[in-house]
């Protein structure tokens, strides 16, 4: 009975000490990820709202988002957009990238942020959600919400 617990314990240990490997190595990789996605974010979001432009929006875009974007519908969404005016200040981003590990992708790099701005006719927060497809940052989705579109 003894040497099943000493067996247990070893296996045991064996594999907190592989989790803690795999966590140190992700922090590792983490803040680096952490600044190139929030300078991507931040980047983009100026391009994209200081003239409401679908191009800038679709230069950016993941493969993931150009096969479910519309031109029409796009069109549509930023002659809303435009609502809003002209950007007038850009106050930052607040987010974080994540590493995930599946069977059928592999190792997945996501990043999630909202952005706030002031516009000419009031605030707007935006949400983006990018995916590194080959080392490089690419907008998986793109949303906007304003209390001006209330109204």
């Amino acid at each position: 009975m003894k040497r099943i617990l000493l067996w247990l314990g070893g296996i045991f240990l064996g594999l907190l000490v592989v989790v803690a490997a795999v966590m140190g190595y992700l922090a590792y990789l983490g803040s680096p990820l952490d600044a190139s996605s929030k300078a991507y974010v931040d980047e983009s979001v100026k391009a994209i709202t200081s003239a409401w432009s679908k191009e800038e929006l679709l230069k950016r875009a993941s493969p993931q988002l150009q096969q479910v974007i519309k031109e029409e519908e796009l069109g549509r969404l930023f002659a809303k957009l435009s609502q809003l005016g002209k950007l007038q200040e850009y106050e930052g981003s607040k987010g974080d990238a994540n590493i995930s590990l599946t069977i059928q992708a592999g190792k997945v790099i996501t990043a999630s942020y909202i952005a706030s701005a002031r516009f000419d006719k009031g605030p707007a927060q935006v949400t983006v959600r990018l995916i590194q497809n080959d080392g490089r940052w690419q907008i998986l989705q793109f949303y906007v919400n304003s209390p001006i579109f209330l109204q």
